[in-house]
């Protein structure tokens, strides 16, 4: 099936509130070869040795980044904010914005990941529990908690716009885009917040 057939069957099902649909569709759109990337770099690092050394991701982070507010805690929150201004001006201009997310099958609390962010997981877990999550997201502070998780890569999250018939995948520093639309908008955002789209 056509990518843009895929993103049209996804924003339905998104409207229609099918989470099982959607999950079939998602598994689809995932097979999809040549998507954008919305990442804090404007090129591929291909040097896998130099990324290492410039790489920031939460799991890196130990408790004495925190307690001491160091170099790669705030590399990390910088990036973070990054993305949150970025979907603040997507969510802003979009009539529906939804998430479909999947949730971990164990959430370990007395891990750092669910320490830090203990508010916005307590925010994002639905009061009857289920591993696949569709809502549409009215209040700032779902959007906000939904991509410091996805940031942190703790959970797997789709943003669907569907005026837009645009999909973005997030899980770590990076999210994917699906579209067969111009992105010229969406690259000066970006570019504004210090992202790019390649």
């Amino acid at each position: 099936m056509p990518l843009i057939n895929i993103l049209i069957d996804i924003c339905k099902e998104a409207k229609n509130r099918d989470s099982k649909k959607l999950d079939e569709l998602i598994d689809q759109l995932h097979d999809y070869d040549n998507p954008k990337i919305l990442d804090i770099y404007p090129y591929q690092i291909k040097s896998n040795e130099k990324f290492s050394q410039v790489e920031i991701f939460f799991d890196k982070l130990e408790i004495i980044d925190f307690q001491q507010k160091t170099q790669n805690f705030n590399s990390y929150l910088k990036s973070l904010e990054k993305f949150e201004k970025f979907f603040e001006m997507i969510w802003l201009r979009s009539t529906e914005f939804y998430a479909f997310y999947y949730f971990p099958e164990t959430l370990y609390k007395d891990e750092l990941y669910y320490k830090y962010y203990e508010r916005e997981w307590n925010k994002i877990i639905p009061k009857d529990y289920e591993e696949l999550n569709l809502i549409n997201i009215d209040e700032y502070s779902m959007l906000i908690s939904l991509i410091k998780l996805a940031v942190s890569d703790h959970i797997d999250l789709h943003f669907i716009i569907p005026e837009e018939n645009i999909v973005f995948r997030g899980n770590g520093l990076g999210f994917i885009i699906y579209s067969q639309h111009n992105l010229d908008l969406l690259e000066k955002i970006a570019n504004t917040e210090g992202l790019y789209i390649r």
